[in-house]
Protein backbone atom coordinates (compact mmCIF):
# COMPACT_ATOMS: atom_id res chain seq x y z
CA UNK A 1 0.00 0.00 0.00
CA UNK A 2 1.36 3.62 -0.77
CA UNK A 3 1.73 5.82 2.11
CA UNK A 4 -0.54 8.52 2.91
CA UNK A 5 1.27 11.18 1.32
CA UNK A 6 0.70 9.24 -2.09
CA UNK A 7 -2.90 8.54 -2.21
CA UNK A 8 -5.89 10.67 -2.80
CA UNK A 9 -8.75 10.63 0.03
CA UNK A 10 -10.52 13.42 -0.31
CA UNK A 11 -14.16 12.79 -2.13
CA UNK A 12 -13.43 16.62 -3.74
CA UNK A 13 -10.38 15.06 -5.22
CA UNK A 14 -11.99 12.21 -6.33
CA UNK A 15 -14.86 14.07 -8.26
CA UNK A 16 -11.83 16.58 -9.61
CA UNK A 17 -10.30 13.75 -11.18
CA UNK A 18 -12.58 11.86 -12.15
CA UNK A 19 -13.63 14.74 -14.51
CA UNK A 20 -10.33 14.40 -16.23
CA UNK A 21 -9.33 11.63 -18.99
CA UNK A 22 -11.14 8.44 -19.00
CA UNK A 23 -8.96 5.10 -20.18
CA UNK A 24 -10.11 1.08 -20.53
CA UNK A 25 -7.83 -1.23 -19.86
CA UNK A 26 -9.07 -5.43 -19.50
CA UNK A 27 -8.89 -5.10 -15.78
CA UNK A 28 -9.40 -1.46 -14.90
CA UNK A 29 -10.60 2.36 -15.55
CA UNK A 30 -8.33 4.68 -14.91
CA UNK A 31 -9.36 8.44 -14.62
CA UNK A 32 -6.18 10.88 -15.07
CA UNK A 33 -5.93 14.48 -14.67
CA UNK A 34 -2.44 16.57 -14.53
CA UNK A 35 -2.49 18.37 -11.54
CA UNK A 36 0.21 20.34 -9.39
CA UNK A 37 1.16 17.90 -7.09
CA UNK A 38 5.27 17.12 -6.22
CA UNK A 39 4.49 13.32 -6.56
CA UNK A 40 2.32 11.39 -8.11
CA UNK A 41 -1.20 10.82 -6.32
CA UNK A 42 -2.74 7.86 -6.73
CA UNK A 43 -6.96 6.71 -5.33
CA UNK A 44 -8.47 3.11 -6.11
CA UNK A 45 -11.96 2.70 -5.52
CA UNK A 46 -13.89 -0.61 -5.84
CA UNK A 47 -18.10 -0.26 -5.96
CA UNK A 48 -20.30 -3.06 -4.08
CA UNK A 49 -21.89 -2.76 -7.31
CA UNK A 50 -19.09 -4.33 -9.47
CA UNK A 51 -18.20 -6.75 -6.48
CA UNK A 52 -20.95 -7.70 -4.20
CA UNK A 53 -18.51 -9.16 -1.24
CA UNK A 54 -15.76 -7.15 0.72
CA UNK A 55 -13.60 -10.09 0.12
CA UNK A 56 -13.27 -9.84 -3.50
CA UNK A 57 -12.83 -5.65 -2.92
CA UNK A 58 -10.55 -5.77 -0.57
CA UNK A 59 -8.80 -8.67 -3.06
CA UNK A 60 -9.11 -6.34 -6.33
CA UNK A 61 -8.19 -3.61 -3.90
CA UNK A 62 -4.74 -5.42 -3.15
CA UNK A 63 -4.41 -6.26 -6.89
CA UNK A 64 -4.22 -2.62 -7.89
CA UNK A 65 -1.99 -1.46 -5.63
CA UNK A 66 0.75 -3.84 -5.92
CA UNK A 67 0.62 -3.08 -10.03
CA UNK A 68 0.37 0.48 -8.97
CA UNK A 69 3.16 0.49 -6.85
CA UNK A 70 5.39 -1.37 -9.07
CA UNK A 71 4.85 1.24 -11.79
CA UNK A 72 4.92 4.49 -8.96
CA UNK A 73 8.74 5.43 -9.99
CA UNK A 74 8.12 5.83 -13.53
CA UNK A 75 5.05 8.16 -13.01
CA UNK A 76 5.77 12.27 -13.93
CA UNK A 77 5.55 13.79 -10.42
CA UNK A 78 2.39 15.80 -11.16
CA UNK A 79 -0.49 13.20 -12.27
CA UNK A 80 -3.39 11.73 -10.21
CA UNK A 81 -4.90 8.37 -11.15
CA UNK A 82 -7.71 6.82 -9.56
CA UNK A 83 -7.95 3.19 -10.76
CA UNK A 84 -11.60 1.62 -10.84
CA UNK A 85 -11.12 -2.28 -10.84
CA UNK A 86 -13.43 -4.13 -13.09
CA UNK A 87 -15.22 -7.66 -11.99
CA UNK A 88 -12.54 -9.54 -13.66
CA UNK A 89 -9.74 -8.36 -11.86
CA UNK A 90 -10.15 -11.24 -9.19
CA UNK A 91 -9.79 -14.30 -11.37
CA UNK A 92 -6.11 -12.92 -12.35
CA UNK A 93 -3.10 -13.07 -11.09
CA UNK A 94 -1.09 -9.34 -9.97
CA UNK A 95 1.54 -9.95 -12.75
CA UNK A 96 -1.14 -10.03 -15.35
CA UNK A 97 -2.83 -6.75 -13.76
CA UNK A 98 0.63 -4.64 -13.77
CA UNK A 99 0.77 -5.68 -17.28
CA UNK A 100 -2.59 -4.27 -18.50
CA UNK A 101 -1.55 -0.85 -16.67
CA UNK A 102 1.64 -1.12 -18.01
CA UNK A 103 0.26 -1.15 -21.70
CA UNK A 104 -2.51 1.32 -21.02
CA UNK A 105 0.14 4.00 -19.57
CA UNK A 106 2.50 3.57 -22.31
CA UNK A 107 0.01 3.69 -25.09
CA UNK A 108 -1.05 7.11 -23.64
CA UNK A 109 2.42 7.84 -23.43
CA UNK A 110 2.44 8.59 -19.96
CA UNK A 111 5.45 6.35 -19.17
CA UNK A 112 8.24 5.26 -21.31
Amino acid sequence: MLPKSQRLNLKKDFKRIMAGKKLEAKYLKLFIKLGDNKSPKIGIAVSSKVLRKATQRNRARRLVSAAIESLYLKLPNNINIIALPKAGVIKVKSGDVRLDLENVLKDEKIIN
